[in-house]
């Protein structure tokens, strides 16, 4: 069986990033996989990154220009490789453990074409914004256990994951779309396909170090979901459970109504209690929690705002930590 490994990189990600990015890559236990890896790198004159890669063992695909960002990466590296059986998709920050792949790959069959594991965060005391990011995501892979019981609808950021290699025998990723990621796993779910939550594996990412990066985040994330409702029609005709309608739903309504849901952080404090170093970790993770979900409100009206008036999202650089 054959596997290909993408990792797009943007302009700005430092050479030490994507260092550690081949190095964490290059761990991972492959079986009997042939694993292939390609990055795709965006630059804008002479890179060092370009150098560091072709001394490795792996694809680089050199673009010269940032058409269709992420997504138009990844479609220029399934434009350039042959049959394969499975692809995994990573982000330069991506930090999966050994078994990730091997793990992913056992989860799938039958409709489940995408399996992923649960996310934590790589820089938690980065910052505190970081730090209470790193709380979110402990909620969130609560919540997609959750969903996993359930059959509910669940997205993986960014793709992250290892994919059934069909699913792009006759499409690519829709470069037009604010969140590529959450387009193409709604139109999986049309068409009665899933995703699988992998609990014997887990993989990390960096979360935003400041509040700036972190709401420019957001912003772009829920746009990405405003444009999802416009499937609405869509999934109310489609021939799947409507455990799935009412998640997916509720996904993509909810970042516009999150205030109403800040009390119930306090629900979750039980939890974060056990996962917490200490009590001012905990404050911060509980209170941050708090004020997180009315920041994420804000993110929500910007959108609805930019929306009305016509404006597009633009994709901010994001500050990293050296890990």
């Amino acid at each position: 069986m054959e596997l290909n490994i993408i990792v797009p990189v943007s302009p700005h990600e430092p050479l030490s990033l994507v260092e550690r990015s081949f190095e964490s890559l290059s761990r991972l236990e492959c079986g009997n996989l042939n694993v292939r890896m390609t990055y795709v790198i965006d630059v804008s004159g002479e890179d060092p990154r370009v150098g560091f890669l072709q001394t490795r063992n792996v694809n680089v695909i050199v673009r010269r220009s940032r058409l269709g960002r992420r997504a138009g990466a990844i479609n220029d590296a399934l434009d350039s490789m042959g049959e394969t059986d499975y692809l995994a998709f990573f982000d330069v920050d991506s930090r999966p453990e050994k078994n990730f792949l091997i793990e992913c790959i056992k989860a799938l069959g039958g409709n489940s074409v995408i399996a992923s594991a649960p996310r934590y965060i790589t820089n938690p005391r980065a910052s505190a914004t970081a730090r209470v990011v790193a709380a979110e995501y402990t909620l969130m892979v609560d919540l997609y256990r959750l969903l996993e019981r359930c059959d509910g609808f669940k997205q993986f950021n960014g793709l992250i994951g290892v994919l059934d290699a069909r699913i792009f025998a006759d499409r690519r990723l829709n470069e037009s779309a604010t969140c590529e990621d959450v387009d193409l796993m709604q139109q999986l779910y049309l068409e009665g396909r899933t995703a699988v939550l992998v609990d014997a594996t887990r993989v990390g990412e960096q979360a935003p170090i400041s509040t700036r990066d972190y709401y420019h985040q957001r912003v772009r994330w829920i746009t990405g979901a405003y444009e999802g409702l416009r499937n609405v029609s869509k999934f109310k005709r489609a021939k799947i459970p409507m455990s799935r309608k009412i998640t997916w739903f509720s996904a993509m309504i909810i970042p516009f109504f999150i205030f109403l849901f800040s009390p119930l952080v306090l629900l979750y404090g039980i939890r974060l209690r056990q996962l917490s170093d200490d009590a001012t970790d905990f404050t911060i993770k509980l209170f941050g929690l708090i004020i997180h979900a009315w920041i994420l409100q804000i993110c929500g009206l910007t959108v609805l705002l930019r929306q009305l008036f016509n404006m597009g999202v633009k994709w901010k650089e994001m500050r990293r930590s050296n890990v």
